[in-house]
């Protein structure tokens, strides 16, 4: 089960159909999860090639970001069961503040989440960049989403901290928070640790990392007490309160996600470090 991450320059495809063929043909003939990056293409390719892949490859799973102030235009192709996580851990953690009277059964209905759905970038230096990110949540009552969670494996992170970017600049401050979920396959390929990453805008409006890590594996002593909090405005947003405080924290419990992440590790034949 290896994971690759594989970088093509332009220099490679003198003309758009010989890039298209060599997406598609990725695309088709990949029997595990990939991440290509392709650089320096032309706009014009990128936008055509990303309307190609969406009616042509519907039932493949793929991610796609363009980045237009890195150049970058990646596919994530086939993501794992780990990747995927993200996803009942953010329903798991949801329910958990319906039940426990932090958002109310009004605000649990209305906060969406969505994975692998194209968001397009207007704005600023990004305009014209769009990313399918591998979860977001949306309330109802907003344009665009207020947190934001890449998952991946730790030969991805420069590419996934450069969408950070995207996304909470692009975003124009919509995004409020983003979590870089890293995941590091161990040298004997069975393996594997993982952490949390937090990013915000700082008061300049310039990403931020938010540390420290949070770890996932190897499993701390104290992960009982291991939390992500984030303000309940930055995940439900802030139009909707009346006795509300939107400066009130909403908790990640780590355990839920490792638990989860446990369970989608063994379906891939790997176990936690």
């Amino acid at each position: 089960m290896a994971n690759s991450t594989i970088h093509f320059q332009a220099s490679l495809f003198p003309h758009y159909t010989d890039f298209l063929a060599h997406v598609t043909g990725q695309i088709r003939d990949s029997q595990c999860n990939l991440f290509l990056v392709y650089k320096g293409i032309q706009n014009t390719w990128i936008q055509d090639a990303w309307d190609y892949i969406e009616d042509s490859h519907e039932g493949r799973a793929v991610r796609k970001s363009y980045n237009t102030v890195t150049g970058d235009f990646s596919l994530k192709i086939m993501p794992t069961w780990v990747h995927n996580c993200i996803q009942p851990w953010q329903m798991e953690c949801s329910s958990a503040w319906r039940e426990n009277g932090l958002i109310t059964p009004e605000d649990f209905r209305e906060l969406h989440t969505y994975a692998g759905t194209t968001l397009d970038f207007d704005q600023g230096p990004y305009r014209g960049s769009k990313k399918d990110p591998d979860l977001f949540t949306l309330p109802t009552t907003c344009l665009f989403p207020c947190l934001a969670m890449e998952s991946g494996w730790s030969e991805d992170l420069t590419e996934m901290e450069n969408d950070v970017d995207m996304l909470l600049v692009g975003g124009n401050g919509a995004i409020k928070t983003v979590f870089i979920i890293e995941w590091r396959k161990h040298s004997d390929n069975y393996h594997v640790s993982g952490v949390v990453k937090v990013y915000k805008l700082d008061e300049n409006g310039m990403p931020v990392h938010e540390g420290p890590d949070q770890v996932i594996f190897p499993k701390p002593a104290d992960s009982q007490n291991q939390v992500i909090g984030v303000a309940r405005g930055d995940i439900v947003g802030r139009t909707r309160f009346q006795d509300r405080n939107p400066f009130d924290t909403l908790e990640y419990p780590l355990d839920i996600l490792r638990e989860i992440a446990t369970i989608a590790l063994d379906r891939m034949g790997l176990v936690p470090a």
